[in-house]
């Protein structure tokens, strides 16, 4: 017992062994959809570094902020705002400076210069809400920024950071039709300013020995040089804004459609796995559903007559055995056609065998009777050639057609027609309807009979007939450059 026990452990290991191969190819499928979507991933990330702004600097900043506390938009704002007037105040002392060298200085009040100050420094305060309230922070800065051209000596200007960062902050956060309309407004505000410094009116109620100049042509040109330079200032530092959000949004589109490049590629990657999947689960049916039922068949007659005749038992165990074999060369190929390499343990190319076809009807006919079917053909014409998956598609139909006659209506004789005209051909399967319905619970044959079908663009119908018989028929369209070379051979 245990010396036969060895030779029937190796076939149960070879029967399995292409499990392994089948999750190897689900694997190797997932490895090459992943590796594929990886490669897309790095472009991606190659093409969203091409497309970012650099912000290493703007990073460290706020990642310093980070450190002492300041994590929010409004915490960084107000850090901002603290940072502008900081450097304001070192602007101030550049004006001071020329207004000293000037001469200028002599004829100023104390007060003056105070407020002068005062107003420079305060104007930073509304960028502490610049992105909350982009519009009233603009709007704000104009007013204090006014007030400020208003008592500066005459020829003197001064704009420091606020009056740029508040018209920045609206090209870049407003839309534009929005963000020019608030600009409008703000100059407007700055107009009045520029015109009071013109006329001197504010200057005289903090110098006294200030001189009242009246609206003239000077008061005019002296104005309009002011309204001029805060124009330019508000316009520019919008329309910087405005570029800057047009690059952020092209970005954040190149990003997008980075990220659905992705997943189009992952959900490619599933459809091919799942594609691989269903393909080996139909072959394997098919080869299930032929040869195991073959084996089947043979053994429950074998073990029939192995009593009253032992000869014939041992013809049928033979059967077995040889069925046995052409199982794992069938599902060797499967797995060596899904792997596309050859058989590694083989080594003799068994993984790359050519798929069946109906040339190799005549096999799979013998092969039937040798399982106890009686099989009739009937061929009408000439096959013509056929594509490689309208080929595999008509044996398959056909291999498992006598599997179910076999299994479902055993003892039943069978009848295989196959009628080929140059542009189609017809096969049809037919045998009796068993007397009792069948025990088994039914499979997907027929559902892959039907989607092989319709791949190739052919026809199948499957049922009972009038005459107590079930036919299967495949009809199958025959290609032009098929009919051609065989009109021409």
């Amino acid at each position: 017992m245990r010396g036969g026990g060895g030779p029937s452990a190796w076939h149960a290991r070879e029967v399995t062994d292409p499990t392994p191969d089948r999750e190897d190819a689900d694997r190797a499928t997932a490895d090459r959809a992943t590796a594929a979507a990886r490669a897309d991933a790095a472009r991606a990330a190659a093409t969203a570094a091409a497309v970012r702004p650099r912000g290493a600097l703007a990073d460290r900043i706020r990642a310093a902020l980070g450190r002492v506390g300041i994590r929010t938009d409004a915490g960084r704002d107000a850090a901002a705002a603290a940072a502008w007037a900081l450097l304001t105040i070192p602007l101030l002392g550049v004006l001071a400076a020329l207004v000293w060298s000037d001469g200028t200085a002599r004829s100023m009040s104390p007060a003056q210069g105070g407020v002068i100050a005062i107003l420079a420094v305060v104007q930073c305060a509304p960028l502490a809400f610049r992105r909350r309230h982009p519009r009233s922070t603009l709007l704000a800065v104009s007013l204090l920024q006014g007030a400020l051209v208003a008592v500066l000596p005459p020829q003197f200007g001064f704009w420091a950071a606020a009056p740029v960062v508040a018209a920045y902050t609206v090209g870049a956060l407003l839309p534009p039709a929005s963000a020019v309309r608030i600009v409008v407004a703000a100059v407007g505000i700055e107009a009045v300013g520029a015109t009071l410094a013109a006329t001197g009116q504010v200057r005289a109620l903090l110098v006294p020995t200030a001189v009242d100049a009246r609206f003239g042509v000077d008061t005019v040109v002296s104005a309009a040089s002011i309204l001029v330079s805060g124009l330019l200032i508000a316009a520019a530092s919008a329309a910087v804004g405005s570029w800057v959000a047009l690059r952020r949004r092209h970005d954040g589109d190149v990003l997008a459609r980075a990220a659905e490049t992705l997943e189009h590629q992952a959900a490619l990657g599933r459809a091919a796995i799942a594609a691989e999947r269903t393909r080996m689960a139909r072959e394997l049916h098919d080869v299930a559903a032929h040869h195991l039922t073959a084996l089947v068949v043979q053994a429950g007659a074998a073990e029939r007559l192995v009593d009253l005749d032992p000869e014939r038992a041992k013809d049928s165990l033979r059967g077995i055995r040889v069925q046995g074999r052409e199982t794992l060369d069938a599902l060797r190929s499967i797995v060596g056609i899904l792997r596309q390499t050859s058989d590694a343990e083989g080594g003799d190319g068994a993984g790359t065998a050519p798929v069946p076809g109906l040339g190799d009807l005549p096999e799979l006919v013998a092969a039937a009777r040798a399982a106890g079917t009686e099989v009739e053909e009937r061929t009408t014409g000439d096959a013509p050639p056929l594509a490689p998956l309208a080929d595999v598609t008509a044996y398959r139909t056909v291999q498992e057609s006598l599997a179910n006659a076999r299994r479902h209506a055993p003892g039943s004789a069978v009848t295989l027609t196959v009628e080929a005209e140059p542009t189609r051909i017809a096969l049809t399967v037919e045998n009796a309807l068993p007397a009792a319905a069948p025990a088994t619970a039914p499979g997907y044959g027929l559902v892959g009979m039907r989607e092989r079908a319709a791949l190739v663009g052919g026809r199948l119908e499957a049922g009972p007939t009038v005459r107590g018989t079930w036919r299967v028929c495949l009809e199958l369209p025959v290609e032009p450059a098929a009919v051609d070379r065989t009109a021409g051979a």
